[in-house]
C-alpha cells in the first residue's frame, strides 16, 4: 500500500492535491503496443497513478497458435516495456502481458507483415468537390483523441482539409470542413459535415474531444452552423440556409450574417446531442481590433473570425469546454458545461468590459489550461492575459498579441508554474516596445525576464534540452540559447526548429519534432541530430508544419506522433523503439497534460507540457523505488525476527 500511494504521490506533485484527488481521469487500458525493432520487437504498456510502483510483469509469446511461453527471465518491475530478442517474423505471433498470472492485454502480428516504425490506421479520404467553380481536395489535418465508445481505447477524432480552405481576411470560397471519427483499426464511426456556413480554415474549427458529462465516453465539442449535418445525418438549424456572401467585395466568399451554434456531438455515433448559439455574437464587426498585433482592426469580418477553444476543469473535477473569439484586441472566453443532455453557459468574460481594462490585445494564436494559482481549479492562459475559474481576470501581463505559448515547471526551483511566449511587434505597435520573447510567472503574470523590446518573434519553444542546467531552456526571437530560469545566453547556437517537442528517448530531455522529424540537441557539440526521419509521411498547416498530433497515446510513459501517409490513405501512429529506464504513469493522467492533449488542434498548434519537471520526476521516481526497497528490506527482516522469536 505505501509503494503504492507513493506511485500516486508523483502524479499528483505540481497539480494540486484537491485536483488529484477529485478528478480520476479517463478509465483506460494498458495501452499495450509493439512494433518491430531490427530482428526484435519492442513490446510497451501504460503504467497507472494507483499501480503499486513495484507491480510486475510478465510476457509470454505464442506462435503459430502454439503454447504460449514466457519470454523474460526475471519479473518485469523497473519499466513498462521488454525488448524480445527471439521472435521469428515470419511465423504469426501473440503476446500476452499479465499480471498476478492473469492476461491484462495482448498484441497481435501476422507472419510476414512488414516491419514498419508505426501503425497504420487506414482512413477514408473524401472526394474532391467544387465550390463556385472552385475544384478543391482533401487532405487530413489536425486530430485529438478520446475514447468514444467506452473500450478503454483511444480513438482518433481528424478533420479534413480543404485545398481552398482561407485565413478569416482572406476572401473567396471554400468547401466544406469534415470530421471524421476511427479506431485504431481503421473503422470509420462517423463523419460530420460541418457545412457550407462553416468556412474551412485553421483560424476557425477546433476539435474539443473529451469526456464532458462523466460517463466514460468521450464527446466532440465544436463551433457549427446551419446545414451541419451529424455523424447519424441530422441536420443542425436550417438545412437550406446560406449565408455566405456571394457578391464580390470585401465581403466575397464570407459568413458575416445569420447564426452561429456550439454542439456537442455523442462519441460513439457523431449524432448530435445539444447545441446552442454561440457566445458572444461577432457583431459589431469593427469590434475586435485593439493594441495586440499590428494594432489595426477592420469591418470586414476577419478579426471577429478569430477563434481559439480548449477544456478545462474549472471547478477542479469537472471538465467544461470553452471557446475564444478575438485574438488581437478585443477578446472574450465563454465556457460551458454538459450534463449529458443540456449545454448550458457557465460564464463568459470579456475583455470590452470597463472592469477587465487592459485585457484587450492581450490574445494569442493559441490557449494553455493549468491549475496556475494551486487553488485546486483551472484557469485559462490565452496569451498576455489569463482568465481565472471563475470568469475573472486573474492578471494581464501588458506583453500583447503572440503567437506561441508554453507552459509548465519551467524553474523548478520557483514556486509554481512558468509562461514562455514569444510576441509580435510590426507596424504601429512596435513603438511600445513590448518585449519580443519574455517568461513570467503563471500565478500572478510577474515577468521574471524578458528581452527583445519592439522585435518581432513568430515562434519560440521552451523545453529542457540541456541537462546541466535546470529545468527549462528557452529559444525563438532575438539572441541564442538562453537559460530558462535567468534568460541569459548559454550559446548563440540554437537547434535547427523551433516547433514541437516530444519524449522520445529514454532520458528526461525533450526531443525535438519538427516537419517529419524526431531530433536531439547535443549540448557538447551545439548541434541538432536527427533520430528518427518519417519516410513516406506529411506535416501539417504549410510552415507551421504540426504533426496530426503528439502525445503519450500508448504504451509508456513516452510520447507518439501522428501524422498522414503522402498519399491520405493512412495516419501513421509513430512510436520510440528505444528501452527506457524507469516508469512512471502515463502522461495522461496528469491533468494539466492531458488538457493540453485536448487544445493541441487548435488554431496556432503548440505541443503538450506536463505540470512537473521530468528531470525532477526521475529523481522522485528513484528516490520513492529507494525508500520502497528500504521499507520492504526491513519489513523481511522484522519478518525473519519474529519467525526466529516463535522458533525459540
Amino acid at each position: 500500500m505505501l509503494k503504492r500511494i507513493i506511485f500516486a504521490a508523483l502524479l499528483a506533485l505540481g497539480t494540486g492535491a484537491a485536483c488529484a484527488q477529485e478528478y480520476t481521469g479517463e478509465s483506460l487500458s494498458r495501452g499495450f503496443v509493439g512494433r518491430p525493432s531490427g530482428e526484435r520487437m519492442y513490446l510497451s504498456w501504460r503504467m497507472f497513478a494507483d499501480d503499486d510502483a513495484n507491480a510486475a510483469f510478465d510476457l509470454y509469446r505464442s506462435t503459430n497458435g502454439g503454447k504460449a511461453v514466457k519470454i523474460n527471465a526475471e519479473p518485469i518491475v523497473r519499466t513498462s516495456d521488454f525488448m524480445d530478442g527471439t521472435v521469428d517474423f515470419a511465423a504469426d505471433n501473440r503476446w500476452e502481458l499479465r499480471q498476478g498470472g492473469r492476461t491484462v492485454a495482448f498484441w497481435e502480428r501476422k507472419g510476414g507483415e512488414p516491419k514498419l516504425p508505426y501503425l497504420r490506421v487506414p482512413i477514408q479520404r473524401p472526394e474532391p468537390g467544387e465550390v463556385f467553380g472552385q475544384k478543391f481536395t482533401y487532405s487530413a489535418n489536425d486530430c485529438s483523441v478520446g475514447d468514444l465508445d467506452g473500450d478503454g481505447e483511444y480513438e482518433i477524432v481528424l478533420k479534413w482539409e480543404v485545398s481552398n480552405s482561407k485565413r478569416p481576411p482572406q476572401t473567396g470560397f471554400a468547401g466544406n470542413t469534415l470530421v471524421d471519427a476511427y479506431k485504431l483499426d481503421g473503422t470509420r464511426l462517423w463523419r460530420i459535415d460541418l457545412g457550407r456556413n462553416i468556412r474551412s480554415g485553421a483560424a476557425t474549427t477546433q476539435l474539443l474531444v473529451f469526456d464532458f458529462d462523466g460517463d466514460g465516453r468521450a464527446e466532440l465539442c465544436c463551433k457549427t452552423g446551419d446545414g451541419t449535418v451529424d455523424g447519424v445525418g441530422e441536420v443542425i438549424g436550417d438545412a437550406q440556409a446560406d449565408w455566405r456572401t456571394a457578391e464580390q467585395g470585401r465581403f466575397y466568399g464570407k459568413i458575416v450574417n445569420g447564426p452561429e451554434y456550439v454542439t456537442v456531438f455523442r462519441g460513439s455515433d457523431g449524432k448530435a446531442l445539444a447545441t446552442e448559439e454561440y457566445v458572444p455574437t461577432r457583431y459589431p464587426l469593427d469590434g475586435w481590433g485593439g493594441i495586440g498585433g499590428n494594432g489595426g482592426n477592420d469591418n470586414t469580418g476577419g478579426r471577429s473570425d478569430r477563434f481559439s477553444a480548449g477544456v478545462a476543469l474549472l471547478d477542479g473535477k469537472t471538465p467544461s469546454p470553452f471557446f475564444v473569439r478575438g485574438w488581437y484586441g478585443r477578446t472574450v472566453v465563454a465556457a460551458w458545461t454538459f450534463d449529458g443532455e443540456k449545454l448550458a453557459l457557465k460564464w463568459a468574460f470579456d475583455s470590452a468590459l470597463p472592469e477587465w481594462e487592459g485585457y484587450s490585445g492581450m490574445g494569442n494564436h493559441s490557449v494553455t489550461v493549468a491549475d496556475f494559482d494551486g487553488d485546486g481549479c483551472d484557469e485559462i492562459c490565452v496569451g498576455a492575459m489569463t482568465v481565472d475559474h471563475d470568469g475573472k481576470g486573474l492578471f494581464t501581463t501588458g506583453l500583447r498579441h503572440g503567437d506561441a505559448l508554453h507552459a509548465g515547471d519551467l524553474i523548478p526551483s520557483r514556486p509554481g508554474l512558468e509562461v514562455f511566449g514569444v510576441h509580435e511587434n510590426e507596424e504601429a505597435t512596435v513603438a511600445l516596445g513590448t518585449p519580443a520573447v519574455a517568461l513570467f510567472d503563471g500565478r500572478t503574470g510577474e515577468i521574471v525576464w524578458s528581452d527583445g523590446p519592439g522585435e518581432d518573434a513568430g515562434r519560440g519553444v521552451a523545453a529542457d534540452i540541456d541537462p546541466r542546467y535546470e529545468g527549462a531552456e528557452c529559444w525563438g526571437g532575438p539572441g541564442g540559447l538562453r537559460r530558462g530560469d535567468t534568460g541569459e545566453f548559454i550559446s548563440d547556437k540554437v537547434p535547427n526548429s523551433c516547433n514541437f517537442i516530444i519524449y522520445w528517448d529514454a532520458d528526461p530531455q525533450s526531443e525535438l519534432l519538427d516537419r517529419t522529424a524526431v531530433s536531439k540537441w547535443n549540448p557538447e557539440t551545439e548541434t541538432t541530430e536527427v533520430v528518427m526521419q518519417a519516410e513516406g509521411a506529411v506535416s501539417n498547416n504549410g510552415t507551421k508544419s504540426n504533426p496530426c498530433l503528439s502525445g503519450d497515446l500508448l504504451g509508456d510513459w513516452r510520447e507518439e506522433v501522428i501524422w498522414a501517409s503522402e498519399d491520405q490513405s493512412e495516419l501513421r501512429i509513430y512510436l520510440t523503439d528505444i528501452p527506457a529506464v524507469n516508469r512512471m504513469p502515463t502522461l495522461m493522467q496528469d491533468r494539466q497534460y492531458r488538457l493540453a492533449v485536448a487544445w493541441q488542434n487548435v488554431a496556432y498548434n503548440q505541443p503538450p507540457h506536463p505540470s512537473f519537471d521530468m528531470a525532477a520526476r526521475f529523481r522522485e521516481i528513484e528516490a520513492a523505488r529507494a525508500a520502497a526497497g528500504k521499507a520492504a528490506k526491513a519489513g523481511n527482516k522484522a519478518a525473519k525476527a519474529g519467525s526466529k522469536g516463535r522458533k525459540r
